[in-house]
């Protein structure tokens, strides 16, 4: 028997509205949201289990070989569905439903799982965290 521990195993996934959150590389809005779970070894050692969010961005992304095919098929749901709110989510759904999307996904869920954090980006962050702009 193997004990539960509470950590999430599932993907979670947003697709902005009518106000997608910024892109925290550009400030460009973001075309989606992955929350996937995420672990680290902390200075003793031990082993973190969290979950870590990821954004999908078309400025950014674009030249990331990993990011492509999934960029391609959030931009054709995103396009057929129309704009924000008055989207209509069947037409989302389905797309996304499909193993191509899943695929996709898989693939660049594998390659930001293996990112490491750009000191200056986090430098950065922290900044605008400290004057308010997040």
């Amino acid at each position: 028997m193997t004990p539960d521990t509470g950590r999430p195993t599932t993907v979670t996934l947003r697709l902005p509205g009518s106000a997608p959150p910024p892109c925290p590389r550009c400030r460009a809005p973001v075309l989606l949201v992955a929350r996937h779970p995420h672990s680290w070894h902390n200075r003793s050692g031990a082993r973190v289990e969290g979950l870590r969010e990821s954004v999908l961005c078309g400025d950014c992304d674009a030249g990331d070989p990993a990011a492509e095919g999934l960029l391609a098929v959030v931009s054709a749901v995103l396009a057929e569905a129309g704009d924000g709110a008055d989207a209509p989510a069947a037409v989302a759904s389905e797309a996304l439903a499909s193993g191509a999307f899943a695929a996709h996904l898989e693939t660049w869920l594998t390659a930001v799982r293996h990112r490491a954090p750009d000191p200056a980006a986090l430098a950065a962050e922290e900044a605008r965290w400290r004057a308010g702009e997040l």
